[in-house]
């Protein structure tokens, strides 16, 4: 399961780099999406085709949070579940050897 949950956040941060390179810069909004702009915007409209790539980002960005929060909540070992690696080591019985000056 925890594999599975990994291999989906993956595909979707991809999915989410993708859509937010499409996405039209502030003074963009008239001239394209991206380098998808033109097959894009007019298969949709312009404006619908912008909202439609905003509410995608928003929707992936979610997404993407969700399964972050469910991979650390629930595969990932708690902090009380966490040892020191020292704990438990015997102290050493024995000073170390000082430098001497000569």
């Amino acid at each position: 399961m925890y594999t599975l949950l990994m291999i989906v956040a993956l595909l979707v941060s991809i999915l989410l780099i993708a859509v937010v390179l499409i996405q039209p810069g502030k003074g963009d909004a008239a001239t394209g999406l991206g380098a998808l702009g033109g097959q894009f915007g007019s298969m949709m409209g312009m404006r619908r085709a912008a909202d439609f790539i905003i509410k995608t980002t928003i929707v992936l960005a979610a997404v993407l949070l969700v399964l972050s929060y469910a991979v650390n909540k629930f595969f990932l070992p708690s902090s009380s579940e966490i040892r020191p690696q020292i704990e438990g080591a015997q102290a050493p019985t024995e000073a170390p050897a000082t430098p001497t000056q000569k």
